[in-house]
């Protein structure tokens, strides 16, 4: 017995200054995520500050004195630590920090992060936020006809809280489905958007294909920016040959549209969402070259109105089954595309991966912006969700909840300056 008083989880509260007791002389161990997932030790008797909750009080993300932070088991926190209570915090306030780990560690703490007022960036009129995500399975969350340990149908409530916080104007969606109970979920979605938010967000599923096939779509804050001349790109079809066959054997063509923002001499660009062919073989590798092979005659009658192009989505560039492969396709993909007209570059992750497959990460997602586009100012795009928060570490034991109840993949978002400058 340590002598320690027992601590329930209402005692701690965010904002709280608090000392780290240690049972072994190697002293705390710290984690990356609110559940076993070793980062370090650290040594008894440090001080610090807590951000954030989870697991009902379980789990306590803390700031250390070296601005270090890190997720502890509240079982470490010594009895007396001090019981100072955080400084209120205005409702309007809009802050970048102090909100990730909770977005993705749950709805509730994500929800009490928008509570708080916390966004991922400040609302700005001078930027437009794009961002692609593969909402595995929507809304089931996997094939009807096989059972995944770890993947639960979407949590539609949470989804739309990570929506709001991301800030995001335009969101490219993979893995759609068509059916019926997919599109009133999305009538949920837009609902509750327009209720929360005040503005008004609109909702395209490309046309073609099966409802129980995967689609893409594209979901966006309509008071902010408009999207129009929506069109099927059955060029990045591998398979496909013609317009008619834009969703043959199940593949999807490109999601086109027309972007242009509400604001007065706001930007505006071609968009293209993309979900290329799935699997770590040979010849789904072929598949993917041949797609991307169409960039040239799919955008080329868009280039006389305007040669600003962004094309991102879920890339799949997993190889063929080997690391090697994989990185292989990684560099071909970046070749290919910078001579693609008018000229693109992948833009790199931060942190460099989008995915997760048996616990390690991997880049599939990926955005491409004409090299001579101005209102690119940026070199990276923000990856986000639990992605993020394992900092694209292997993660050993359970899976993330945000894995199980949104994705295998996490959004990647890009910020473009809203100023036309064509």
């Amino acid at each position: 017995m340590c002598g320690w008083s027992i601590t329930f989880a209402q005692d701690f509260q965010v904002g709280q200054a608090v000392m780290l007791e240690a049972t072994k002389p190697i002293g705390v161990p710290v984690h990356r995520n609110p559940s076993p997932s070793y980062l370090k030790h650290i040594p008894t008797g440090t001080s610090a500050t807590i951000e954030q909750t989870a697991q009902n009080g379980q789990w306590l993300y803390l700031r250390l004195p070296n601005d270090d932070k890190a997720w502890v088991h509240k079982k470490y926190l010594k009895a007396g630590s001090p019981q100072s209570r955080p400084a209120a915090k205005p409702e309007n306030t809009r802050t970048a920090e102090g909100g990730e780990h909770a977005v993705w560690a749950g709805r509730d703490e994500c929800e009490a992060v928008i509570r708080q007022g916390n966004r991922m960036v400040a609302e700005s009129s001078s930027k437009i936020r794009l961002a692609t995500w593969n909402i595995r399975w929507f809304p089931i969350g996997q094939p009807a006809d096989q059972s995944e340990h770890h993947a639960e149908p979407t949590d539609l409530e949470w989804l739309i809280c990570a929506i709001r916080w991301m800030q995001i104007d335009i969101l490219a969606v993979q893995e759609s489905l068509a059916t019926p109970e997919a599109t009133k979920a999305w009538d949920k979605i837009i609902a509750s958007l327009n209720q929360q938010t005040g503005d008004t967000w609109r909702w395209y599923r490309q046309p073609c294909g099966r409802p129980e096939d995967h689609h893409v779509g594209l979901l966006w804050n309509d008071t902010r920016v408009s999207l129009s001349q929506f069109k099927s790109l059955w060029q990045f079809n591998a398979k496909a040959r013609s317009a008619t066959q834009a969703c043959t054997f199940g593949l999807r063509p490109g999601q086109y549209a027309w972007v242009k923002a509400r604001e007065p001499k706001g930007v505006d660009f071609h968009l293209i969402g993309l979900h290329l062919k799935s699997g770590p073989t040979v010849f789904a590798v072929e598949d993917r070259h041949h797609a991307l092979n169409g960039i040239d005659e799919a955008i080329g009658p868009f280039l006389t109105r305007d040669r600003d192009v962004v094309i991102l989505g879920d890339f799949n560039t997993m190889g063929a089954g080997d690391w090697q492969s994989r990185n292989s396709e990684l560099k071909n993909l970046r070749r290919k595309v910078a001579k693609e007209k008018p000229g693109f570059t992948d833009l790199t992750l931060h942190p460099q991966c989008s995915h997760y497959f048996r616990g390690r990460g991997g880049w599939l997602d990926h955005v491409l912006v004409p090299q001579e586009m101005q209102e690119v100012t940026v070199t990276q795009v923000q990856v986000t969700g639990y992605c993020a928060v394992a900092g694209c570490e292997r993660i050993r034991g359970n899976y993330p909840l945000a894995y199980r109840h949104l994705s295998d993949h996490c959004p990647v978002v890009l910020e473009i300056e809203n100023t036309d400058q064509d």
